[in-house]
């Protein structure tokens, strides 16, 4: 795990190392209409430079505003379950957890303070999220070379995505810095050697009236700088990153009071491929066969 005392927080157009951010955010990013216009061998070269790619326009903004309005207006702390417990079929439906601790259930302890909101595509659309999700799995089907439509509505050779949303509350939400290496490995083990993770922008960082929170926000690392991508990037972004990224959410609005009946801070939304699990502990039957190569 990286050592944040390592980067320095950044948004400027060159970084104290003499990093040029922009020159790279402008070759990693891709302004497109539809998934249908990714150009695979374009994005998985973007992804191997910089190990993160930015696309904009495949969804608006309006949705995404449209989308954190009903979020807003249906949530309810009265829906949060436990951190740990879930069943392979609870998180199959609609279904609201909060986790705060180290979460090492899944065999990797990565300390976090965050809610997730699962929303399947066959579930409800009860937060008007299902076309966004639709066009973010699209986008990351694109880039797997698969089919536009593999596994979104459907399990499919036990795939299936996990459409859900994050909510990093204000008063100290947050993520530790980190590399994907649970997702990856369940999916390596199942015959997918590439990983890479799409996020939709759903938050706006800054002090603006149209801003979501001031403080903190998601990030990845480029080349020694920590870059908090919300501070630049508008709603409906789709952000992805490959396994090799070191990534998180630092901590959201600390001078905020924590109030858990409300849905204030950042939000983000993913379309992680999962495997349909039968029972409840496979995930650790997979990390534990990983561990024990090493």
């Amino acid at each position: 795990m990286s050592d944040p005392t390592n980067f320095h927080p950044t948004n400027r157009s060159t970084a104290s190392n003499g990093v040029d951010i922009a020159s790279i955010l402008k070759e990693a990013t891709l302004h497109l209409e539809s998934a249908e216009d990714i150009s695979t061998a374009q994005l998985a070269e973007i992804l191997n430079t910089h190990s993160f790619a930015i696309i904009k326009g495949i969804i608006k903004p309006e949705d995404v505003k449209q989308a954190k309005q009903k979020i807003k207006s249906l949530y309810s702390q009265d829906n949060d379950n436990p951190a740990t417990g879930e069943s392979p079929e609870d998180i199959m439906g609609n279904y609201q957890k909060l986790s705060i601790g180290g979460a090492e259930h899944s065999g990797v302890y990565r300390p976090r303070c965050m809610r997730t909101i699962y929303n399947p595509l066959w579930a409800e659309d009860k937060y008007g999220m299902h076309k966004i999700f639709r066009a973010a799995a699209q986008t990351r089907n694109a880039i797997y070379g698969w089919d536009l439509d593999y596994c979104i509505d459907e399990v499919n050779d036990g795939f299936w995505t996990a459409a859900r949303i994050h909510h990093y509350p204000a008063g100290g939400g947050f993520l530790v810095s980190h590399v994907d290496d649970v997702v990856p490995v369940v999916q390596k083990a199942e015959g997918i050697s590439r990983y890479f993770q799409p996020v939709v922008v759903m938050s706006k960082k800054g002090t603006a009236d149209d801003c979501d929170f001031e403080t903190g926000g998601g990030f990845f690392d480029i080349q020694g700088e920590r870059y908090y991508y919300e501070a630049d990037a508008e709603l409906g972004d789709i952000v992805i990153y490959s396994g090799a990224t070191v990534h998180g959410v630092a901590d959201i609005d600390l001078h905020k009071t924590f109030d858990p009946r409300n849905c204030q801070g950042r939000l983000a939304a993913f379309v992680t491929v999962y495997r349909k699990f039968e029972r409840k502990g496979q995930l650790q039957d997979y990390v534990s066969t990983e561990k024990s190569v090493y």
